[in-house]
């Protein structure tokens, strides 16, 4: 399942960072950003299967089930850094003819955000609470450059509202990844400790 997992966290860093390059260059990658956020869902739900599987036939307890769940909590978040990479692409088709509106403000953003799912990533792989711990502030920094934006974002005279509208939604989505990237590491702590971080 380990291998499973792994594979996604690539496909899932390809996806939501195609969904960026194309909020900044306006460039068309839709099409296949739906089809890797597919391909994600799909991979939870063989992931999901295996879980249950294993379950049935091997009735595990203590560490070997806190691992199985934690790896099914870890499939679905990376699922859904597929689904919001491909709601950034939907909102730059729907609302603003395929260009994000303040590219400084979401770069700014996005760096943070992937830099967290890279981090969390690091931890699944090695399984390693104290990278996962680094997140906790990280996320904080995240919560704060949404709120602050959604602050100032209608009394900026240099933005049209389409383009207010969809860098908002854009940054939402953003924030989430940001929150998927915490729960990752969150399912780690779980899985090595037993325990959740506070």
């Amino acid at each position: 399942m380990s291998e499973i997992l792994f594979e996604m966290a690539d496909l899932a860093e390809r996806t939501v960072s195609a969904s960026l390059q194309g909020a900044a260059s306006g460039e068309e990658l839709g099409t296949q950003v739906r089809v890797w956020s597919n391909e994600l869902q799909g991979r939870y739900d063989d992931v999901e299967e295996k879980a249950v599987e294993l379950i049935a036939r091997y009735q595990p307890v203590a560490s070997d089930l806190r691992i199985i769940k934690s790896n099914m909590k870890v499939a679905y978040d990376l699922a859904r850094l597929g689904r919001y990479a491909y709601d950034i692409v939907q909102v730059l088709n729907l609302i603003n003819g395929g260009k994000a509106a303040d590219k400084a403000f979401l770069e700014k953003m996005a760096q943070k955000v992937l830099k967290m799912m890279r981090l969390s990533f690091t931890a699944l792989r090695i399984r390693e609470v104290g990278i996962a711990r680094q997140l906790i502030e990280m996320d904080s920094e995240v919560d704060q450059l949404y709120r602050d934006y959604l602050k100032g974002v209608m009394s900026n005279p240099h933005l049209t509202p389409a383009e207010a509208v969809s860098t908002a939604l854009i940054a939402r989505h953003l924030e989430r990844i940001a929150d998927h990237a915490w729960y990752i590491a969150q399912a780690i702590s779980y899985m090595v400790t037993g325990s959740y971080i506070v």
